[in-house]
């Protein structure tokens, strides 16, 4: 893996190589001091200032010229420090759910059934765009990151918060947190052949497991426990949660994958 021509100031600038300098360029912009690049091919004032930055900061180059050549130090260092390790994994701002964390609302419905209920909590999540890197020839995001979950609970004015409903609004909550750690897997090992592939990848596993199958496990938590009322059942998936936040690489809950 290498470039076919010169990328940067006054470098010949084939899209494909610029797309792989970009991505080599990317895992070290907080270092170098530089936002992370689109990886789009296009060479302008930002990949060419991230490579002078690089050479100068990285390589100590006491005059860096901004041009990365075949064959010479710039894209050698650049293969050499692509780092072949490093993972994506998520975190709860709020660990366990207290009554302090609702918002109080005149009422409050649930938006899968449309039923009037005590309570409702979703779930936000964030995971701060990094760029890419590159596996060999392959995109890949890049790596170190973290996905941070943070609840969005509501509960209806006048409503009293007894264990057993909280215990129900942690449930909903934890589904969005254990849902996030397995699509960090998922994000940490995808590959794709160009950039724009990578986003496609990116966008389809966020639409499974944040999507399709957090709606999957909610309702069918919701109907077995019919919302948290049927303490026998809701037993069960509270100890099944249980198990899966224990397991850090856990992939399904119930028969139902993550």
């Amino acid at each position: 893996m290498s470039i076919t021509a010169s990328v940067g100031i006054g470098g010949v600038n084939f899209k494909a190589d610029t797309l792989l300098v970009q991505g080599l360029l990317n895992p070290h912009a907080a270092k170098i001091g530089v936002m992370p690049l689109v990886v789009d091919g296009i060479c302008g004032v930002l990949t060419k200032g991230a490579i002078q930055r690089y050479q100068q900061v990285v390589m100590k180059v006491a005059k860096p010229d901004g041009l990365v050549q075949p064959g010479y130090q710039t894209i050698a260092s650049l293969l050499a420090a692509a780092p072949a390790g490093g993972e994506i994994t998520a975190t709860r701002t709020v660990i366990k759910l207290k009554d302090g964390d609702f918002v109080k609302v005149p009422t409050v419905f649930d938006p899968a059934d449309g039923t009037l209920q005590d309570a409702y909590t979703a779930f936000e999540y964030e995971m701060p765009d990094k760029g890419s890197r590159m596996v060999g020839a392959q995109f890949a995001l890049a790596v170190p990151n973290v996905i941070k979950v943070w609840p969005n609970a509501k509960m209806r004015i006048g409503v009293v918060m007894t264990p057993g409903l909280l215990a129900h609004e942690q449930f909903h909550y934890d589904v969005g947190f254990v849902v996030a750690r397995a699509f960090a897997h998922q994000a940490t090992i995808a590959r794709a052949a160009s950039y724009a592939a990578l986003v496609t990848t990116y966008q389809g596993l966020e639409k499974l497991h944040f999507k399709t199958r957090v709606a999957l496990i909610q309702q069918r938590y919701d109907v077995d426990t019919h919302h948290g009322t049927n303490g026998h059942y809701q037993k069960i998936w509270l100890d099944r949660m249980a198990a899966c936040i224990a397991n850090p690489k856990a992939n399904q809950i119930g028969g139902f994958w993550l």
